[in-house]
């Protein structure tokens, strides 16, 4: 498994521009050789869905995180270090989402979709998901438990999944204005459960006129 495979293919460009070529080449190799690691030891759980997460999201993150502190930085700055390197997927990602966003009937289009897509995507394999709300002013449903949370806490490192949890905010910051995206905690941060509000912004702001 490279990182090529991953949405984390401009990881190599980054290392460069960050760190120089000789540092840089070095963390690539690094991260790059751990990945390769991880990917036959981490369980998928024998499900398509859980083995993309974890190819293209999960496991690429864990992989540079742990490279940068075997490098010689502290957690912090691995910490940060990863963040600024997931979030470079986010950001594209949140724009892919401003076209639903921007569309008058986006909140009525996501609401469509949303619980086939959650089904497809996030299933019980790894994740145990309560629908709270589904109507025309709000989609609201909570995650029980989460894959990310347990992996990175089997991968010795349950600090990282908060970054999982950041990644959702600038991802779903897409969707405004027509959809607001809100949230009070997530099991990566402490809380009993992550809790996922998408609000209908027509109705939100009939209701504050």
């Amino acid at each position: 498994m490279k990182f090529d495979d991953t949405k984390f293919s401009y990881f190599f460009t980054e290392c460069i521009n960050r760190l120089g070529n000789e540092e840089g080449i070095r963390l690539f190799k690094m991260a790059s050789d751990k990945l390769e690691e991880l990917f036959y030891e981490v369980d998928d759980r024998n499900s398509k869905a859980i083995r993309e997460h974890m190819t293209n999201n999960m496991l690429p993150t864990i992989a540079i995180y742990q490279a940068c502190i075997k490098k010689g930085m502290n957690k912090i700055q691995a910490y940060n270090f990863t963040l600024e390197i997931a979030q470079v997927a986010s950001v594209k990602e949140r724009d892919k989402n401003k076209k639903l966003g921007n569309n008058p009937l986006g909140y009525f289009m996501f609401k469509l979709f949303c619980k086939k897509i959650m089904a497809k995507n996030f299933p019980k394999e790894g994740w145990n998901i309560e629908w709270v709300q589904y109507d025309k002013t709000e989609i609201h449903f909570n995650m029980k438990t989460c894959i990310y949370a347990e992996i990175t806490k089997e991968c010795g490192c349950p600090e990282l999944c908060s970054i999982f949890c950041a990644n959702d905010v600038t991802t779903f910051s897409g969707f405004k204005p027509n959809i607001f995206f809100e949230r009070t905690g997530t099991i990566g941060e402490g809380q009993k459960v992550c809790d996922f509000h998408f609000k209908n912004h027509a109705y939100i702001h009939k209701v504050c006129l």
